[in-house]
């Protein structure tokens, strides 16, 4: 999508360029849009790659991309020994 929107823009930006040329006779109307073009179409064209999502993992390792990764294995007694500690610190103060 973002290809397309490059090269619409670049197009628009040579009819420009061709209207101001033929029509209107600015002497440099074709090479500032043709400039403008240009850099419109490269700067669509590198960051289209940029803006696609990952691909998805479909083999035996977790994306991480979407849902919760599963708990390490040692997530519930850390979870158990910093609540008794919380519950230490408040009744010591």
């Amino acid at each position: 999508m973002m290809r397309v929107a490059g090269v619409s823009v670049a197009a628009l930006h040579l009819a420009c360029g061709l209207l101001g040329w033929l029509a209107l006779e600015l002497p440099g109307s074709m090479l500032l849009f043709g400039l403008c073009a240009v850099i419109t179409l490269v700067v669509a064209l590198v960051t289209a790659p940029l803006l696609d999502p990952p691909p998805r993992n479909d083999g035996g390792t977790p994306d991480h991309s979407g849902g919760d990764a599963p708990e390490p294995p040692w997530w519930p007694e850390f979870e158990r020994a910093l609540r008794e500690h919380c519950t230490r610190e408040r009744s010591s103060a």
